[in-house]
């Protein structure tokens, strides 16, 4: 039977970068109409190549959640979690299915990017339809919320082949 217990040392380094990412939303943001531009989301995928799925759900679910409880989005934490946890399992797939190969970092930021872009529009088009707005009014409202998703998407292409080989280095020298 697998030993699931995680190590003080493991919990230590899963905890930092949880607070990597709530700090790195806090104060590398950057306000685009209602939401921002962030780096939160390319934090959440490198943690999820790094430490695997089910150690980057937590640090991701840990840090979105710090972040969302701390600024006022307490009414929608579950929200987040639940999108990052839907990206990380993309991401996951996505990422064993690639051959071995520089590219396939930039697809997996791709990939978490698009699956990010498609539950916002999901999202804010439920919520104007539960409102009682028609599905064309649903879908206006939707694009015109996710301008910020936009930029932390492409944000997210960009970092993830950056920062992965970065953190990755850490983590090791860390483990050492």
């Amino acid at each position: 039977m697998k030993n699931n217990k995680l190590t003080t040392r493991e919990l230590v380094e899963l905890s930092l970068f949880s607070a990597l990412i709530a700090l790195s939303i806090q104060f590398f943001r950057i306000p685009v109409g209602p939401q921002f531009i962030h780096f939160g989301n390319a934090l959440v995928v490198v943690s999820a190549l790094i430490y695997g799925a089910r150690k980057g759900a937590l640090v991701a679910t840990v840090g979105l959640g710090v972040f969302d409880i701390l600024n006022g989005y307490a009414s929608v934490v579950w929200i987040t979690i639940l999108e990052a946890l839907v990206v990380i399992l993309v991401v996951h797939f996505v990422y064993e299915a690639m051959p071995k190969n520089r590219e396939r970092l930039v697809i997996v930021g791709f990939a978490a990017a698009l699956t990010k872009i498609v539950l916002n529009l999901f999202k804010y088009t439920l919520i104007g339809m539960l409102g009682n707005l028609t599905l064309g009014a649903s879908l206006n409202l939707a694009l015109v919320k996710i301008v910020g998703t936009f930029g932390s998407s492409l944000a997210t292409v960009i970092a993830v082949p950056i920062l992965y080989p970065i953190f990755k280095k850490i983590s090791e020298t860390i483990r050492k």
